[in-house]
């Protein structure tokens, strides 16, 4: 049984400011091999990394994403709410999030929402995940809501995708249905069983979000293909 990979969940963000780039580069300095990030749709249609719909919790801004142009997203502190020491980190596009595979042994998990204009922006984000393919791995995109990924294949059918939720074996059923090569598994669905049953259809497992390094353990046990975590790989295995 071969080591899960160890995904760094919105960078580092136990310690950085989460969905910066400064996130992810530490992400990286810190052997993580995946980074999950979030993305939604500015009102202009440039793809955002950040995970609420609203800039409130992670800037000095107020109010939607999607109601707000990226010239004016890109202007927003999105470190100081971490700490003072990070004041001045910005929100990144996707584009420049993506990037860092360009020089980096790093791919991404690229968690969409619903989109609003399905057809362009699924297009989008298939081109930006092409001309930024990893070096080794490969990008994965993620949803809980199956229609967004299913635009996502219409883009772009060769693109690896991942069904999120917290019910393992009702994922692993809409897995197998749609084809999808992964699934997502909020740790309290993830039994040794259902990883099984998982890898038995050729589909693979995710658990989200684990710090503690013993319950690392119990999953790496199971089998699953990967650990989802706000901490560094290194802080994350010292328990082995």
């Amino acid at each position: 049984m071969s080591a899960p990979i160890i995904e760094a969940h919105r960078g580092y963000s136990a310690v950085y400011p989460e969905n910066t780039l400064l996130a992810f580069r530490q992400a990286v300095a810190a052997g993580a091999p995946s980074i999950e990030l979030d993305i939604h749709v500015s009102a202009d249609g440039e793809l955002v990394v950040m995970h609420d719909a609203t800039v409130d919790r992670t800037t000095n801004g107020t109010g939607a994403v999607a109601a707000m142009p990226w010239s004016a997203l890109r202007r927003l502190d999105a470190g100081a709410w971490k700490s003072p020491a990070f004041a001045g980190e910005r929100i990144p596009s996707l584009a420049e999030a993506l990037s860092l595979s360009d020089s980096a042994p790093v791919a991404f998990n690229v968690e969409v929402k619903r989109f609003s204009d399905p057809g362009r922006v699924a297009g989008k984000l298939a081109a930006l995940l092409r001309r930024h393919a990893p070096r080794q791995g490969e990008h994965v995109v993620s949803s809980f809501d199956v229609d967004a990924l299913l635009q996502v294949r219409a883009a772009d059918a060769g693109l690896p995708l991942a069904i999120l939720g917290k019910d393992g074996v009702a994922l692993l059923a809409l897995a197998r249905e749609h084809g999808f090569p992964w699934v997502h598994v909020h740790h309290e669905g993830v039994t040794g069983d259902m990883v099984a049953a998982a890898h038995a259809h050729g589909v693979k497992v995710m658990v989200w979000t684990v710090d503690n390094p013993d319950l690392a353990l119990v999953y790496a046990g199971f089998g699953v293909d990967k650990i989802c975590t706000n901490r560094a790989p290194d802080l994350l295995i010292a328990g082995r």
